[in-house]
């Protein structure tokens, strides 16, 4: 009887948990996603409007651009706390009509004749495109101090955002240090940032080594590298802060340099909103799933009606360097 038992044990123990359970994700209705930035810099200004993605999980192709679900006919608006306002437009981008060289994307424009009477350049990044959910400011300005607010109509629904623009302190400059190669190698470098703290006020920041176009035209698991701070232990001078802590989706270190290598930094402002939205995102990415792992869940957007992602308004200080070689 005792050995009966056992073995009854043992199977429930081996065999008792396998039961598939069905968590229904095709039932799962789709939710907008935001992605918005208001910047200090020359607009226009892009908001990214796509679905969420439902159904079975699918590997990501980190070779190419994402393959999120477009929002289209959607209205957006945007507006500020001084009554400035703008009707976004769809970037009507067809990429197969362009054609890149030296000077950029361009194609040419041809007459009932078939003569090429004009030549037209593309002004916004070929992969911004509507196919890809992209809408466009026409003349919104962006200005630190102010508060500007996102509407989106979209599918009969209301969606909304604020989001304040902090000002940001300028790069005094950029550096590097040489970190000690291995016999044969040639040093590697990091780069430095220089800039004053202002004080009196907490502060957070967003590092970038990529800027906004680079990142949002290609798959961000390759490109999105950046750091995120806050003032905390900070000096009044920022005396060199060495950036090569900085953390990106797929836990891989920041790009090497090498000598005569160009390099671009970014000091972007953030609310202390959009810190957490950022300090919960790379939480997120260095959980490996274990069992003594929290579950998953969307990070604390600022977007109402249950849409995900994130409306932004940042001050942005940037400066490129190159690195000499030596003589």
């Amino acid at each position: 009887m005792r050995k009966t038992f056992a073995l009854s044990l043992l199977f429930f123990l081996f065999y008792g948990c396998i039961e598939d359970y069905d968590l229904k994700h095709d039932e799962i209705e789709p939710r907008l996603v935001v992605e918005g930035l208001i910047t200090n810099k020359q607009g226009p200004y892009y908001i990214r409007l796509t679905e969420s993605q439902t159904g079975s999980f699918k590997e990501p192709d980190y070779g190419n651009i994402d393959a999120a679900v477009a929002v289209k006919g959607a209205q957006v608006i945007i507006t500020d706390n001084i009554n400035q306002t703008d009707t976004l437009i769809p970037v009507d981008i067809n990429p197969d009509e362009y054609t890149l060289d030296r000077f950029g994307y361009y194609k040419l424009i041809y007459d009932s004749f078939g003569n090429i009477v004009d030549t037209l350049f593309l002004n916004d990044p070929l992969e911004f495109n509507y196919n890809r959910g992209f809408y466009k400011t026409r003349h919104l300005l962006g200005i630190p101090g102010r508060t500007y607010s996102l509407k989106v109509l979209s599918d009969g629904k209301e969606y909304q955002a604020n989001a304040f623009m902090p000002s940001v302190p300028d790069i005094d400059s950029v550096g590097f240090v040489k970190k000690d190669p291995e016999p044969g190698k040639a040093p590697i470098i990091t780069p430095l940032l220089y800039f004053s703290e202002p004080q009196g006020i907490k502060n957070y920041y967003l590092i970038q080594l990529n800027d906004e176009i680079s990142i949002r035209s290609y798959s961000a698991a390759l490109l999105w590298q950046f750091s995120i701070l806050s003032d905390e232990f900070l000096q009044p001078y920022v005396n060199g802060l060495n950036i090569s802590q900085g953390e990106t989706p797929r836990s891989i270190e920041y790009p090497i340099f090498w000598e005569g290598d160009s390099f671009y930094i970014a000091l972007s402002s953030l609310t202390q909103n959009a810190y957490e939205y950022y300090k919960i995102l790379l939480q997120q990415f260095k959980n490996d799933g274990g069992a003594y792992q929290p579950s998953p869940g969307s990070p604390p957007t600022n977007m109402s009606n249950g849409a995900l992602g994130y409306f932004r308004a940042s001050a942005i200080s940037e400066k490129r360097l190159k690195i000499p070689r030596p003589l």
